[in-house]
């Protein structure tokens, strides 16, 4: 029985509970609107609506660029979703504490330097990096196509974020582009004040969306690196799948999740990060085509959580589409991510374009409806990036 008590869904139960107070006491408020700013290593644009974020130089440049840029959204965020989920704040900093060692120590540095300017300060500010591995809010569905079952043959990978809004993270969504001194450019779909990242893609066209997979206690999962930070590593670190694959094989992360990858020469894989294992799955000339949830599928792996039923229904949903034959383009991915969409969680929906280095998204108010999709385009993510004639090639031949 005791075992039993373990596996239950308690903190998960609650979360409609928090969706419902949120939505009296955050009724009526806003973030601060997104304005076109320069910092010193930095500047925030407005693209179609959705604000994006350049941060350029050191570890600590980009940090205190960020909390130049979005300081002011970071605070109100803070206040009104972090305060207000989890109202326990001196506990929580406590277990960040506990994840503070595994954390590299230039992350350390961009904390400290996003704290700084942001007006949060270091403790906050590391709180916010490690509070969806305290805390399992999200919920998720991916699928990547390629070859013989996209129109044009070039990859392609969709992601829903279902995300618990409380009424205020929806105006909150924002495209950040890292740009390291002497490293790889990489982008990202994120909030102000999240550091890492659940959704992106680098300068050599490797992108990655994940999800979490629900059924554990959050005190066992604080003896690694926040799985944020690790997936924004992949980006940093990573030029291909095979790359992301050997970086998530050495289990950096302690948290369960599942993640998809993409590249730009046409390789997809799903990985099910066990903290015990990682689990691949890879996309075949016989089968070039994945989805994912939220739940383990490998045997041996599973966990009892109430969000299996949502996870298992979505999957489902995603499988019979590409058992179907029908090739997948742009619209038909857009058209699947609004059928699994998740009713009052749905707040940001994306496409990777990786040969092409572009992606759209769809952010705002929580819906299963219909989105208006902003395109971001090589340019905009990337500024400046000289493409290789192979890929570019590649693309051209093969569409």
């Amino acid at each position: 029985m005791a075992r039993l008590r373990k596996k239950l869904p308690f903190p998960e139960l609650g979360v409609p509970w928090k969706m419902l107070k949120a939505r009296v006491a955050n009724f009526g408020q806003t973030l601060p609107a997104w304005k076109a700013r320069q910092a010193s290593h930095g500047e925030l644009r407005l693209v179609d609506g959705v604000p994006v974020v350049h941060v350029r130089g050191s570890a600590r440049e980009m940090g205190l660029a960020l909390g130049e840029l979005v300081g002011e959204q970071t605070r109100k965020l803070y206040d009104r979703y972090i305060h207000m989920f989890a109202p326990d704040v001196l506990g929580d900093m406590a277990l960040a504490r506990e994840m503070e060692p595994h954390l590299p120590e230039s992350f350390r540095e961009e904390i400290r330097g996003f704290g700084e300017s942001s007006g949060l300060g270091y403790e906050s500010a590391l709180l916010g990096q490690c509070f969806l591995d305290i805390h399992k809010v999200a919920l998720c569905s991916t699928l990547v196509a390629h070859d013989s079952r996209t129109d044009t043959g070039e990859i392609l990978l969709g992601r829903n974020l279902d995300f618990p809004s409380l009424s205020i993270a929806h105006h909150a969504s924002m495209v950040i582009c890292y740009e390291p001194a002497g490293g790889r450019r990489y982008s990202g779909i994120t909030w102000p004040g999240f550091l890492g990242l659940l959704s992106g893609m680098n300068e050599d066209g490797l992108a990655l969306a994940m999800m979490l997979v629900y059924g554990h206690k959050r005190k066992e999962h604080l003896n690694g690196q926040p799985f944020p930070l690790v997936f924004r590593r992949v980006l940093a670190e990573c030029a291909n799948v095979d790359e992301a694959i050997g970086l998530l094989e050495s289990r950096p992360y302690c948290t369960t999740t599942n993640v998809m990858l993409a590249d730009r020469g046409r390789h997809g894989a799903r990985l099910q990060l066990h903290t015990a294992k990682a689990i691949v799955d890879r996309t075949t000339p016989e089968q070039p085509a994945l989805a994912c949830t939220n739940h383990f599928l490998a045997k041996g792996y599973k966990s009892f959580a109430f969000t299996w039923f949502s996870s298992t229904w979505r999957l489902g949903k995603l499988r019979r589409a590409i058992a179907s034959g029908v090739k997948f383009d742009v619209e038909r991915i857009k058209t699947m991510l609004q059928k699994t969409a998740i009713p009052t969680i749905n707040i940001q929906r994306i496409i990777f374009k990786p040969e092409r280095l572009e992606c759209e998204v769809a952010f705002g108010k929580p819906t299963t409806g219909r989105r208006k999709y902003v395109s971001l385009s090589r340019e905009v993510l990337f500024p400046n990036i000289q493409s290789s004639r192979k890929s570019e090639g590649a693309l051209s031949s093969r569409a």
